[in-house]
């Protein structure tokens, strides 16, 4: 008997703990696109990446070039002509690597521009959804953007307020 009035306490004080609790929701992804200047920068980032795309894309057309040109003309080639012109393509699709790892690699140009660009729009997105949450008492706040939850109602979902506090 004690034991059941003991485990009846503990779990009413736990759920009137959890609902205590104050939680919200926030899709970070429609804040940036509320942001105007964000979307600018995400079309500067995609103009550069389509420049650089097509920097590769000739080049590696070159070397294709280059390698029908030598199939064609290898069987009047020596041996040693044979194995330079092979090294000469290898040598260009190496540089072709390189560059693209260099543009498009994880400490790459395009990745630093990335950042640069869009840091600060993610730093000031953090800060009003932390502030919101410090001022309204939130112990939790989850970006459904990232996190797929499989319900939650409409009215715990504060992206508005969010947008209206980064503007």
């Amino acid at each position: 008997m004690k034991k059941s009035i003991i485990l009846a306490l503990v779990a009413s004080a736990f759920t009137l703990s959890v609902s205590a609790q104050k939680y919200a929701v926030v899709n970070t992804q429609k804040v940036y696109q509320a942001i105007e200047a964000y979307a600018e920068a995400v079309e500067e980032i995609d103009e550069l990446a389509t420049a650089y795309q097509k920097n590769i894309d000739e080049a590696y057309q070159k070397v294709e070039e280059m390698y029908q040109n030598y199939m064609i003309a290898r069987d009047g080639l020596t041996y040693e002509q044979q194995k330079a012109e092979e090294q000469n393509i290898i040598a260009n699709e190496q540089k072709i690597t390189t560059y693209q790892q260099n543009v498009f690699g994880t400490d790459g140009i395009l990745t630093k521009k990335q950042e640069e660009l869009l840091k600060p729009f993610h730093e000031k997105v953090a800060t009003a959804i932390q502030n919101f949450a410090t001022a309204g008492g939130y112990q939790m706040i989850v970006d459904i953007a990232i996190t797929a939850l499989p319900y939650y109602s409409p009215e715990i979902d504060i992206t508005e307020e969010i947008i209206k506090l980064v503007k």
